[in-house]
């Protein structure tokens, strides 16, 4: 979850112009690459297998101490052949460190329902920090363009892993940065898949430079690299827009699409949540009476039911007949 205690690009902008030249169409575009997961035991914990792995990440921009990607699978204990077994990649939140908040959020949508995930573990959190980094407080705006940027390059590869090893029905989703992210793996996905989109809208902009978050960041000392720090939230929204949704392609299949937005929200304003339901024509939008954080809090049940009629929804999709 994010956090106005955590102050923000201490240290500058870092590579952050070097990064957004290189962000392009074609950076975009490019298709997923292949990942090996090497895998632990897995392990029983009542009706759910758990498995932990990591892998080499594919983005090679990031620093060596964020190359290793760690990721966790949650699996029924008794699970279908591939083909058969549904399965998500869920990114994580600003802030949320480890898989404890994320799998008790989806432990009982895994053991009802047989649905699968697999756990991303983003690039400087938990086990992928920097040497010098306090907590999850990034040094510069080049790091968090940094794992941006990774989050989306290795969900794509967590999904092309699982196309590879023969599963057919896959889903995205996220909550808050997760879901920014999980909505451009969606839109940058090549075939149907299910999405959650969980408390994210059209554009991220405002999330940095106008509501809660924005309190976060070192404006002042960004300003002392490109002139002030008026000169400063306006370049940090030039970069942050490279990730606005209607920049990208319409998801594959929007219908299979549920968003979820809370009507209070101070980090991720309900106009730009119903913007993004606009965009994805045939997507359902979810309300609910809260703020950011009291989506988790209160509200884990319908986030759940989000993932799984997403899912429900990509299933008659690909089952409909061929006009």
């Amino acid at each position: 979850m994010t956090s106005t205690r955590r102050r923000l690009c201490a240290e500058g902008f870092g590579d952050a112009a070097r990064l957004a030249s290189c962000a392009s169409s074609d950076w975009f575009a490019a298709p997923p690459q292949p990942i090996a997961i090497s895998w632990a035991a897995p392990r029983v914990v009542g009706n759910l297998a758990v498995r932990d792995g990591t892998f080499r990440s594919p983005f090679a921009e990031l620093p060596e101490a964020c190359r290793v990607g760690h990721v966790r699978e949650l699996s029924p204990r008794f699970r279908r052949p591939a083909p058969d077994q549904p399965m998500y990649v869920m990114l994580a939140a600003s802030g949320d460190e480890g898989f404890a908040t994320r799998t008790r959020l989806l432990r009982l949508m895994v053991e009802s329902t047989g649905i699968g995930v697999l756990l991303l573990e983003n690039p400087f959190y938990g086990l992928r920090r920097p040497q010098g980094q306090r907590g999850t407080a990034l040094r510069t705006f080049g790091d968090i363009m940094l794992m941006n940027m990774g989050m989306l390059q290795e969900g794509r590869s967590l999904l092309a892993w699982l196309a590879a090893n023969g599963h057919r029905q896959l889903g995205i989703t996220g909550f808050s940065l997760g879901a920014v992210q999980a909505a451009l793996v969606a839109a940058r996905w090549p075939e149907p898949l299910a999405a959650a989109i969980l408390c994210a809208g059209r554009s991220s902009v405002r999330v940095f430079t106008q509501d809660l978050l924005s309190y976060s960041v070192e404006f002042e000392r960004l300003g002392r690299d490109v002139g002030g720090a008026a000169e400063a939230r306006r370049r940090i929204g030039e970069y942050v827009a490279l990730l606005d949704i209607d920049r990208h392609p319409l998801p594959r299949c929007p219908e299979a699409a549920v968003i979820v937005g809370a009507r209070y929200d101070g980090y991720v304003f309900p106009d730009e949540v119903q913007r993004l339901h606009e965009l994805w024509k045939g997507s359902e939008l979810r309300w609910l009476p809260t703020g950011h954080a009291g989506v988790l809090m209160q509200h884990a049940e319908t986030l759940r039911w989000a993932a799984v009629e997403a899912m429900m929804r990509l299933r008659r999709a690909i089952n409909a007949p061929t006009p």
